[in-house]
């Protein structure tokens, strides 16, 4: 892989003395090389090698001793201060939680803390807490926020300044996603599921519900398997198929959207039997809620399909079916990236690419129609 045209030069630095701290290269409380040493093995300025060991007396990897030099802190704070940042869009989701429990079992378990920040989908947001939390933590698992396909400036910061980054649920499809490290659902393979179930159970007309932009890679791999779901058992694709919720309760994994597309999905089904595929648990969950409160049938005139299977799914009211993705796998794979990228000297590692397996859950809200 080509070097980076631009490198947070400091960024580098601070991670190879931390690595070669943290392997016991040097011992605890031992003195590390000088500034002139320094200088010379990584032949940058003055001003660059001080802003590296700054970040790392700011991280309680070393201390500074007035005339002395520097040294490696006591191993309470060398080790007792390795942390991970994690920015989600909403922590508080049944989605996202699963993902951060993911993460904090791993990282619990390799003696790693975790630092918490919610984005809200926010590109800006999401550049001020890398901002932030750059010099403090030893690597970021983001689920990305993007405008247009592109990354915030916080994530691309953090590829050029070569920190450890780890993105999980989504991407975006451009040059940093190959050369990234990411952890993802198999979207595609889960719509394919969906669309598949839909048509086995032989209804009259079946669509997908959607809520977020078809920018959004996760969306279009998820519709794109759903495609060829019908392709195969014959069913022509068109537009009209395509149902747009709205997309502001994103806070509530747009449960409420799904809840007022209620009207749309029955004028949709048009008084025959519908499948309707809903991209995300939540959203589904809200349109199951909104479609009862009208008196329709489920899934005798109108069958639901999820996506995620949160914990609200399989409870015993509402008992969705849905494609179930392994969200606190992706944490704890992420995690592992982390903190195997932390361990590791060799700046040309390849990047790591994981898609975690899906698979169909069948329960009450789908069923066989009669013929």
């Amino acid at each position: 892989m080509p070097k980076r045209a631009l490198k947070a030069q400091h960024r580098r630095i601070t991670d190879i003395l931390k690595r070669r701290v943290l392997r016991g290269q040097f011992s605890e409380g031992g003195k590390l090389p000088s500034e002139n040493e320094l200088l010379k093995e990584f032949t940058v300025s003055k001003h660059t090698l001080l802003k590296a060991l700054d970040a790392l007396i700011n991280q309680g990897v070393i201390i500074r001793k007035q005339g002395s030099g520097t040294f490696v802190a006591p191993s309470v704070c060398a080790h007792g201060n390795r942390r991970i940042a994690v920015i989600v869009y909403h922590s508080d989701s049944p989605y996202y939680s699963k993902i951060i429990k993911g993460v904090e079992s791993y990282a619990s378990q390799k003696g790693y803390g975790m630092i918490l920040c919610n984005s809200r989908g926010d590109i800006s947001a999401e550049s001020r807490f890398v901002e932030r939390f750059i010099d403090e933590v030893d690597g970021f698992i983001i689920c990305p926020a993007e405008e247009k396909s592109e990354y915030s400036a916080g994530v691309r910061s953090l590829y050029e300044s070569e920190v450890p980054l780890a993105l999980v649920s989504n991407t975006a499809v451009n040059q940093l996603t190959v050369l990234s490290n990411y952890v993802i659902p198999d979207n595609c393979t889960g719509g394919f599921l969906a669309g598949k179930h839909l048509a086995e159970c032989g209804y009259e007309k079946i669509g997908i519900l959607l809520c977020e932009d078809l920018e959004k890679e996760t969306i279009r791999e998820r519709l794109k398997g759903f495609k060829l779901a019908l392709v195969q058992y014959g069913i022509p694709f068109s537009d009209s198929m395509m149902l747009d919720a709205s997309s502001d309760d994103p806070e509530h994994g747009y449960m409420q959207n799904g809840y007022d597309s209620a009207a749309k999905v029955i004028r949709f089904a048009n008084g025959g039997t519908c499948g309707i595929f809903a991209v995300g648990d939540s959203l589904a969950i809200g349109l199951l809620k909104g479609l009862k409160e009208k008196g329709v049938s489920i899934p005798g005139q109108i069958g639901i399909c999820g996506f995620d299977d949160i914990e609200l799914a399989s409870q015993w009211d509402i008992s969705l079916t849905t494609v179930a993705q392994d969200a606190e796998q992706i944490g704890e794979k992420a995690a592992e990236i982390i903190i195997d990228a932390v361990a590791q000297l060799d700046e040309n590692r390849v990047a790591r690419h994981i898609v975690v397996p899906v698979e169909l859950r069948v329960r009450k809200t789908t069923a066989k129609m009669p013929l």
